[in-house]
């Protein structure tokens, strides 16, 4: 019966950390298409979050909590055609532009104060990637890559919207062993407590 006591309050403790955990996180998915000519990338980005400003700019280097995940394949270039992961990169600019985008709309062309988001000037935000090397695609202007890590074709940024989640990894299954160090755990911590509250009892009278 004692074992069972145990059992039940170690797995209330993990439902209740994994229930906090989850409601912090926020994982936010847009995916992404750069073209220029027969070139394009196409990708997806996860971000946290609650770890984005919004508005705001994101100079994020990787690796990063702000950046969950990130994929692109580049396509038609005539150099560094391939599919890349977050290893090929070494940050993450993404910028609002004085803006408050709109996530649940495509961001390509959502007003800000300086013109449509999309633009590649200066005043109007900014989404790269930057390489650690060929041949992956690199940032060279706003809201550019440009295939092989600058040294092929142009692509600029023509669509960006929002995808499916961040597809979470099951958590394994808890044996015997880590349910009964969790129950210590908590019973400890119990007992902390009630010596605490005694302790100060004993002093107040």
């Amino acid at each position: 019966m004692h074992m069972k006591m145990l059992r039940d309050a170690a797995v209330m403790f993990v439902v209740a950390a994994a229930s906090a955990t989850e409601a912090l996180a926020a994982p936010i998915t847009f995916n992404f298409t750069f073209t220029g000519g027969a070139a394009k990338a196409v990708g997806s980005i996860t971000f946290e979050s609650t770890l984005i400003s919004n508005p705001g700019t994101n100079d994020i280097p990787l690796p990063n909590p702000a950046v969950l995940a990130l994929n692109v394949t580049v396509s038609g270039a005539s150099a560094g055609n391939g599919t890349f992961g977050i290893g090929s990169f070494s940050e993450v600019r993404f910028e609002t532009g004085g803006a408050t985008l709109n996530f649940s709309q495509q961001l390509v062309g959502q007003a800000t104060p300086g013109g449509a988001w999309g633009t590649p000037t200066s005043c109007c935000g900014d989404f790269n990637l930057f390489a650690t090397g060929p041949p992956a695609p690199n940032g060279e202007f706003f809201f550019t890559l440009v295939a092989n890590n600058g040294d092929a074709e142009p692509m600029t940024l023509s669509s960006m919207t929002q995808g499916s989640g961040l597809v979470r990894a099951p958590v394994p299954a808890l044996d015997d062993a880590m349910l009964l160090l969790l129950a210590l755990l908590v019973a400890g911590l119990g007992v902390a407590i009630v010596r605490r509250q005694a302790s100060a009892g004993s002093k107040a009278a």
